[in-house]
């Protein structure tokens, strides 16, 4: 790279499916040198706070490893910790389920699709009211159009009770597809017309219950309690699930969780140390985009995101240690 050359996002990427450091421009542009790639850390910085990578980068990568009318599309949110952090902007405090509180950080609302086996990211929102007036609830609606306008055809779109509000599973009806959600033990529902209980309240056979929505219509609930004895709450319109379905789709929901976990652990979402809003949001959009080479990988080789991960370090250590640079 000259000093006429200028960084690309391929560039920076490619960095991101590599590292394990708490990344930095000044870091990214070292490890470039050291490849025998000069390069300074401001052509790194300028890319960052420059560029606007929309989620349309995003979509052209992963559109080929997908299936648009098998599988099924699952939407949560997670939180990008900068609890430390006193200027990073379009950073919120908002609830994070992984420190069980609220704490500031930046809100990502992330569709996924998934066949059981590979989950991919196909769309995603940053969480910054402030700037766009739009709470998550308008990002799930606006990503389940532009799925919409993009061919997909989901068996089921799943979700956290968060998302499960009238208007949301109205706009579903909408697009003609199933939903499968968790619901709070306090949703009100009619059984037996005599009027609306809680959820809770109910006993929901194995096979689930059919019960009225108050705005909405019927829908099927069930019921079951997770490995620390909790009980959970589910909700489809789809009347004619059963046990086995919903445990199925149960286990489904859960791709999204890791892959939260790995863009977190492989794919350093959460290192950025850049305050301006459009850095930050460039550095999400890049940190995504590695996970997706990663599970690609998966996808065609057989070969884990932690495998293919492990055979970039392993290989770094093997070269270490064919002369330890700080043996005594």
């Amino acid at each position: 790279m000259s000093n006429q050359y200028q960084v690309t996002d391929t560039d920076y990427i490619h960095f991101l499916v590599a590292a394990t450091c708490d990344v930095s421009c000044v870091k990214a542009a070292d490890c470039y040198s050291k490849a025998g790639i000069v390069v300074s850390h401001d052509k790194f910085n300028r890319f960052l706070t420059r560029q606007s990578l929309t989620t349309e980068t995003l979509w052209m990568e992963v559109a080929p490893c997908i299936e648009r009318r098998n599988g099924w599309l699952v939407l949560d949110d997670t939180v990008i910790d900068k609890i430390h952090s006193e200027k990073i902007e379009t950073t919120h405090f908002q609830w994070s389920g992984k420190h069980r509180k609220v704490v500031k950080g930046i809100g990502l609302v992330t569709l996924v699709w998934t066949d059981g086996t590979n989950t991919f990211p196909v769309d995603y929102r940053i969480y910054d009211i402030d700037c766009d007036g739009k709470t998550k609830n308008d990002h799930l609606r606006d990503m389940l159009q532009t799925a919409n306008d993009r061919g997909f055809n989901p068996y089921f779109v799943m979700f956290d009770s968060w998302y499960s509000g009238i208007e949301n599973l109205k706009y579903l009806d909408l697009l003609g597809w199933n939903w499968f959600t968790r619901v709070k033990k306090n949703r009100m529902v009619n059984p037996d017309r005599a009027g609306n209980v809680q959820v809770s309240s109910l006993a929901i056979p194995d096979d689930g219950l059919e019960v009225h929505l108050r705005k909405y219509g019927f829908i099927r609930v069930f019921h079951s309690v997770n490995k620390k004895g909790s009980d959970r709450y589910w909700a489809t319109n789809c009347l004619t699930m059963d046990y086995v379905d919903r445990k199925n789709l149960q286990a489904i929901c859960w791709s999204i969780e890791n892959y939260h976990r790995a863009l977190k652990e492989l794919c350093c979402v959460e290192d950025c140390k850049v305050r301006k809003a459009a850095g930050q949001k460039n550095h999400i959009n890049c940190s995504i985009r590695a996970y997706i080479r990663l599970e690609a990988v998966n996808q065609q080789q057989d070969v884990t995101i932690y495998q293919a991960k492990w055979e970039i370090h392993s290989n770094a250590i093997a070269e270490y240690l064919k002369d330890p640079k700080y043996a005594l």
